[in-house]
């Protein structure tokens, strides 16, 4: 589906992708990982034709990206965190507008109209302006317009972002039900249950680089039970630096987390008396690398900016 090869991608004097590769098959559910900076932004604009790139090749439906941009458009959606619609148009009539502008007519506006309608659950609400839909409602109408071409290929930007429990547990629902519709998703979120919850597949990308990448479970089986990850809630990260210097199997991830390998409950009981003696106040502590946050914050590092 997806073919990712040594892409290099500059902003000046800024490595935004260091040669990374990456293969995403058909019909998964793939969430694309990384702190800020790490390059989730810069990579699916590149995917979707929104942004250019240096070095590497790039195939989407076996075709090169490069050249063959328009017809790979026509068969992927990108559903991008800010809403795309017109808040003083009806739910119907932002979907034909859509729908317009694609010059989708016909029957085939008729299947794609029914489809986008029916997953989102829209029907009740159709003669509604936008402007009186919830903030989850508008959601659903924003997945609903990408879904107006029946995309083989969606790529999801942060598609929760400030909606309500409720809300988000029906969008991820959504989601999740387009593998069943042999769709592909690619889904960003900086909420780590949300992968955990709908993601066959995950990759983690720091720096540039893929550094970590497969199905999830399997990730989750294959990483050390034995670690222990210490939340806190201030510290000086030059302090803390300092006192991993004085105890074996201690890295700093970043100024609020610090994570002990290999960990035994003697060294335990003496970090813990380090912390607490130089006032460290201490918010969290998860034994083994268990869940998805767990194994991120050990192998990633804090940036400073999204690109």
């Amino acid at each position: 589906m997806i073919s990712i090869k040594n892409l290099i991608k500059r902003y000046d004097d800024l490595l935004a992708l260091d040669h990374l590769d990456l293969e995403v098959g058909k019909g998964v559910i793939f969430g694309l990982l990384g702190p800020n900076g790490a390059g989730k932004t810069t990579l699916v604009s590149i995917l979707n034709g929104l942004t250019s790139f240096q070095e590497g090749e790039i195939e989407v439906f076996g075709l090169p990206l490069s050249k063959e941009i328009t017809a790979i458009r026509q068969r992927t959606a990108f559903i991008p965190q800010s809403l795309a619609l017109y808040e003083n148009l009806s739910v119907i009539e932002n979907l034909r507008f859509f729908a317009g502008i694609q010059k989708i007519t016909g029957a085939t506006l008729r299947h794609n109209l029914d489809y986008a309608i029916s997953v989102n659950r829209l029907q009740p609400m159709l003669e509604q302006k936008a402007a009186t839909l919830s903030g989850g409602q508008k959601r659903r109408l924003n997945i609903a317009i990408g879904l107006l071409n029946n995309p083989e290929l969606l790529y999801f930007d942060e598609p929760t972002v400030g909606i309500d429990p409720d809300g988000r547990n029906e969008i991820l629902e959504t989601i999740r039900s387009f593998k069943n519709d042999a769709k592909t998703v690619i889904y960003t979120s900086h909420y780590m249950p949300e992968i955990e919850k709908i993601c066959d597949e995950v990759a983690i990308i720091d720096r540039g680089r893929i550094i970590r990448q497969g199905l999830l479970e399997t990730l989750l089986q294959e990483e050390r039970a034995d670690s222990v990850v210490i939340e806190l809630l201030h510290a000086d990260e030059t302090q803390l630096l300092g006192l991993a210097q004085r105890y074996e199997d201690v890295e700093v991830i970043n100024a609020v987390t610090l994570v002990m390998h290999r960990q035994n409950s003697a060294k335990m009981g003496m970090l813990l008396n380090a912390l607490e003696a130089e006032s460290v106040a201490i918010k969290q502590i998860s034994y083994g690398t268990t869940n998805l946050e767990a194994l991120f914050i050990r192998l990633t590092s804090s940036g400073v900016s999204d690109v």
